[in-house]
């Protein structure tokens, strides 16, 4: 199917998509099985997860967030391929969110397997000593972000939130630009491709002409990148490199963590950055008219479901993409900056 320039591949995954119901567990090629694993309360709706398997090996790429649901879904599907809990050998995630790493520490528990990450995915935003404490100075980001009071605690990390993501499990292994990862009969070279978060890897099977693209390269949105505490300090300059690193290979299967598989990888990649740019020009206008805070330009510009509709985790994703535009325009000499925003941790 074509559509955007792109060619789907995944039609029951798309189909599923469209009727907002979980699609199969599908065969991908010989040796790699797609398996949903549901986000509970989130607008992606679940994870596709991927199932690696070679005679007594089973590497599971993007586990999935941790719920009992997620965990029933992945260990059925795991049953109908005749592994058991016991029998996964290794977890991979693409990057450390947790609708990716959420449910590795579960599963390395239940088997034993090693965990991996990329080479430079740094877990900084749980970095902290004191829960409290931490909210407490996301809170104050926040305010000096522009967002009204009423909100400021929607818009900042709860400190439970906080300690929920310090519970995502360390790696046991780390994945570095241009390794080679050989699992289920396969090569998989690794491919560094910051900018979603500041370690996200991708996964390119060469000789067989798949990508496992976590959430770099999404077939229908596009990726979230944020300004983020302690994290990187210019995330979407490093994407739009990201995606310019893979502007060719558009034979490849592309194999994403949401949505649906498809074929031109290249032709997204140019259309994500498009779409980059022709935000980063509503910035600039929204800049131009004088708006001083991060919350003035974000509730200014074009939002799919609207701005009046985004609340709590969805409402700071806007306003950290918002300040990761305003950074990049800033590092980038088109802008001189908003006070407060530039000097931002």
């Amino acid at each position: 199917m074509q559509t955007d320039s792109i060619t789907i591949t995944g039609t029951a995954q798309r189909e599923a998509w469209q009727r907002r119901v979980l699609p199969p567990v599908e065969v991908i090629a010989s040796g790699i099985h797609s398996v949903p694993v549901v986000f509970p309360e989130n607008p992606m709706r679940y994870t596709l997860s991927y199932v690696l398997l070679d005679g007594d090996e089973c590497v599971v790429v993007d586990p999935g967030f941790d719920s009992d649901e997620g965990h029933r879904q992945l260990l059925d599907a795991l049953a109908r391929l005749d592994v058991g809990p016991g029998e996964i050998s290794g977890i991979v995630a693409t990057h450390f969110h947790t609708d990716h790493l959420g449910m590795a520490a579960r599963l390395a528990r239940d088997s034993g397997a090693w965990i991996a990450l990329g080479e430079n995915e740094r877990r900084n935003i749980t970095a902290f000593e004191d829960a409290q404490e931490e909210s407490a100075l996301d809170q104050a980001r926040m305010r000096s972000w522009g967002v009204p009071e009423d909100r400021v605690a929607e818009a900042a990390m709860s400190p439970q939130g906080l300690l929920d993501m310090r519970m995502l499990p360390d790696p046991d292994r780390r994945l570095g630009d241009g390794d080679t990862l050989a699992v289920a009969g396969r090569n998989w070279r690794i491919m560094e491709t910051p900018g979603h978060t500041p370690g996200h890897i991708c996964l390119w099977d060469d000789d067989g002409d798949l990508v496992l693209s976590g959430d770099h390269v999404l077939p229908r949105i596009s990726p979230n990148v944020s300004l983020e505490i302690r994290g990187d300090a210019d995330p979407l300059r490093h994407n739009i490199e990201s995606l310019q690193r893979i502007a060719g290979n558009d034979h490849y299967e592309v194999c994403p963590a949401h949505e649906y598989r498809f074929r031109g990888v290249g032709l997204r990649a140019r259309a994500l950055e498009d779409h980059i740019a022709e935000r980063s020009r509503e910035v600039l206008e929204v800049l131009g008219k004088g708006a001083p805070t991060v919350h003035e330009v974000a509730c200014q510009l074009t939002w799919s479901r609207g701005w009046e509709s985004l609340g709590r985790l969805q409402f700071r994703l806007a306003l950290s993409e918002t300040a990761a535009h305003i950074r990049y325009l800033a590092t980038s000499g088109l802008h001189a900056g908003v006070p407060g925003l530039v000097a931002v941790p």
